[in-house]
């Protein structure tokens, strides 16, 4: 459901629907969760979840990128996700955020600063799209896009 794999992170066999409720142990009742997406999709019992989306598609386009002014040996940056609890007109209420450093020296003695930056950026939307998914998991939320912009809503 958050998309890591195993590479990421042991990773536990479930029924995606539960033996008592009728499943079986046949290979396509079975998926390979995380221990906090196993935990935490106890809301979905009766459903299938397997296709269910706790983000929208193109979540990173929601993304904003900021990077801070240098502070002592380090550059810091930051990413960003407003959203609306709930579905409803007005100004966002909440966020997501992840932040990451690069070291200066790093940053000095690369051959091409901007691209160092825009690897480690790629690389950190992709952490960060990881602990959303996480996130909204274990307290039984998901995102969703609208009119009114990027809303969480409680299942």
């Amino acid at each position: 459901m958050c998309g890591r794999t195993s590479a990421d992170i042991p990773l536990e066999v479930d029924h995606v629907i539960p033996v008592s409720a009728g499943g079986t142990d046949e290979l396509s009742n079975l998926a390979a969760l995380c221990r906090d997406c196993n935990v935490g999709k106890s809301a979905y019992r009766f459903a299938d979840y397997r296709a269910m989306n706790v983000i929208p598609e193109h979540l990173t386009a929601d993304f904003r990128f900021f990077h801070d002014a240098v502070s002592g040996d380090f550059h810091r940056f930051q990413l960003y996700l407003y959203f609306k609890r709930g579905v409803h007109a007005g100004a966002t209420d909440d966020k997501f955020h992840h932040s990451w450093t690069i070291a200066g020296t790093a940053y000095d003695i690369s051959s091409n600063p901007a691209a160092l930056v825009a690897r480690r950026r790629a690389e950190e939307k992709l952490k960060f799209l990881t602990e959303i998914r996480t996130k909204l998991i274990t307290e039984g939320a998901r995102l969703v896009r609208n009119e009114e912009g990027v809303c969480r809503v409680e299942r």
